[in-house]
C-alpha cells in the first residue's frame, strides 16, 4: 500500500509540475497534458484488497485536488467517486493487462472531463464549448496512453518483485 500511496503522490505532484511547464490554454490545449492523478487511481485500483482504504485515498486525493488545483468545493471528490464506481464495474468486465488498463484510463480521463464539464455547465461556472471539450479529450489521449503504459509496467514490476498486494 505504501508503494501505491507514493505513486499517487508522485502523480499528484506531476499534475502541478506539468501545469507549470506546459500551461493550460483553453484556446489551444496541449497534446502532452492529462490528469495524472486520475490515471494513478486507475493503476492502483487492483492493488487494494480493502476497497475502504482505496476510497480513503481517493477522497483525500479529491479534497487535495479541489483545494490545490481547481479551487472548487467537492467537485473532484464527486467526480473521483463516480470514476471509482465506473472503474469497479469495468473491473468485472475487462481483465487487467497493458491494453485494457489503457482503455480503462482513457474511459476514466474522458469521464473526468465530461463530468467536470457538465457540473461546471450546470453551475454556470467557467463554461466552455462542447467543441473545446472534444478537443481537450482528443489531445489528452496521447499523454494518457504514454503515462498509463509506463506506470502500469513500473507498478507491475515493483509489485511482482515484492510479491505484495
Amino acid at each position: 500500500m505504501i508503494i501505491a500511496i507514493i505513486y499517487v503522490i508522485i502523480s499528484f505532484l506531476l499534475d502541478g509540475i506539468i501545469s507549470n511547464i506546459i500551461p493550460f490554454n483553453l484556446v489551444d490545449p496541449s497534446f502532452f497534458k492529462t490528469i495524472y492523478s486520475v490515471i494513478s487511481l486507475v493503476i492502483i485500483y487492483n492493488y487494494f484488497d480493502n476497497k475502504k482504504k482505496y476510497l480513503s485515498i481517493l477522497i483525500i486525493l479529491g479534497i487535495l485536488f479541489d483545494i490545490i488545483y481547481t479551487n472548487t468545493f467537492i467537485l473532484n471528490i464527486i467526480v473521483f467517486i463516480t470514476i471509482y464506481i465506473i472503474l469497479s464495474n469495468l473491473d468485472y468486465v475487462i481483465p487487467n493487462n497493458i491494453i485494457t488498463i489503457n482503455i480503462k484510463s482513457i474511459i476514466c480521463i474522458s469521464l473526468y472531463h465530461i463530468l467536470t464539464y457538465i457540473i461546471l455547465l450546470l453551475a454556470n461556472y467557467n463554461s466552455y464549448s462542447i467543441k473545446l471539450l472534444f478537443i481537450i479529450l482528443l489531445r489528452s489521449l496521447i499523454m494518457t496512453i504514454i503515462y498509463t503504459t509506463i506506470s502500469y509496467l513500473i507498478m507491475n514490476k515493483i509489485y511482482d518483485n515484492k510479491k505484495v498486494k
